[in-house]
């Protein structure tokens, strides 16, 4: 996706909502994107390939903050987050053809952070609050297949996700003491062998590069403390996207778990206590960033340098998405803006 020549990415789209988007999901395929809502617990679905309206499932009783999108066009897992109810904690696979939900999956004991589903078969990662990952299949109703070992010393709750092979997931976590966050990458197919790699992202790292590239030292380390609340691989492993609710995104290399490149939220306050909105592209050469004054910043993935930024929203951008098969990206604050070439 090139996003340094003229004309640049124009808006095909928009999906009008209600409230804030909270989590953007595309089908492997290219040819659905799910849109998640969590204020008024509404998920949508945009067909990418005909347009038109999008359809509109109210899970009032569940709540929903987090969709992951799955092998199934018609399927998808979702989170419900803070809605409270005897079932807040746990993952739903639910069928949108006929708005049934056709799995539970009970375990964790406190609110699910993230949803990662494997790329090659019907496993996937759940993490919690409550301080564990869990791998489960989703044609399994009931108890997850294992709870995966976290490093010792940690706090705060873990995060996990598949790379694009399937092959590998990784687990970070915050070490104890401020002292920054670790990595640890599995083998997919012998997890139970515990991690092939355990990297740490130390904190002062995080915050040399923040000065290097010209922030303060105050706001480096401010910047630096802030708690991680996504991951993501890119399509090639070489390198991982950290999100976090302080206001920047970073990428760290994908084997040695070094800072390659920082990015800063733009407009408006200088920090939010909202997880701040990245993702890759699908062809690994551009991250897109989501601002506060509406924009979305798209940089070079091995420059770190701004190539451009779409503007059209009217606030600020909680969710980014990039579909896997076609030139199309997606961004959401209370509408969701479908971009094309």
């Amino acid at each position: 996706m090139n996003f340094s020549s003229e004309p640049g990415p124009k808006m095909a789209a928009c999906i009008r909502g209600r409230a804030t988007a909270s989590s953007l999901s595309y089908h492997e395929s290219g040819s659905h994107l799910f849109v998640a809502s969590e204020s008024d617990s509404v998920l949508r679905i945009f067909d990418c390939l005909k347009g038109g309206n999008p359809q509109m499932i109210k899970l009032q009783r569940e709540g929903i903050k987090t969709v992951k999108a799955t092998h199934h066009n018609r399927c998808v897992l979702f989170a419900p987050g803070s809605k409270n109810g005897p079932k807040k904690n746990n993952v739903y696979y639910l069928s949108v053809h006929d708005n049934k939900i056709l799995r539970e999956f009970e375990g964790h004991q406190s609110v699910v952070t993230s949803i990662s589903m494997s790329p090659v078969d019907d496993s996937f990662l759940s993490s919690s609050a409550d301080g564990a990952v869990r791998l489960w299949d989703v044609g399994k109703s009931g108890n997850s297949l294992c709870e995966l070992k976290l490093p010792q010393n940690v706090e705060g709750p873990p995060l996990a996700a598949f790379d694009s092979t399937g092959l590998v997931f990784g687990i970070s976590a915050k070490m104890t003491g401020d002292e920054g966050n670790h990595i640890n990458l599995f083998d997919a197919r012998n997890y139970s062998a515990g991690p092939f790699s355990e990297m740490q992202v130390k904190r002062q790292d995080i915050e040399a590069k923040l000065r290097s590239t010209g922030s303060t030292p105050e706001r480096a380390y401010a910047l630096s403390r802030s708690e991680w609340t996504s991951i993501d691989f890119n399509k090639s492993g070489k390198q991982i996207l950290i999100g976090t609710n302080g206001g920047v995104a970073l990428t760290v290399d994908g084997y040695e778990g070094s800072v390659m490149h920082s990015f800063q939220m733009e407009g408006g306050a200088d920090s939010s206590p909202l997880p701040m909105a990245a993702c890759f592209t699908s062809d690994d050469k551009s991250v897109l960033c989501g601002n506060n004054d509406g924009t979305v910043s798209c940089y070079q993935a091995d420059t770190g340098l701004l190539a451009r930024k779409l503007r059209g929203h009217v606030d600020r951008v909680n969710c980014l998405a990039s579909n896997p098969k076609y030139v199309q990206i997606a961004s959401s604050c209370t509408n969701t803006a479908v971009w094309v070439w």
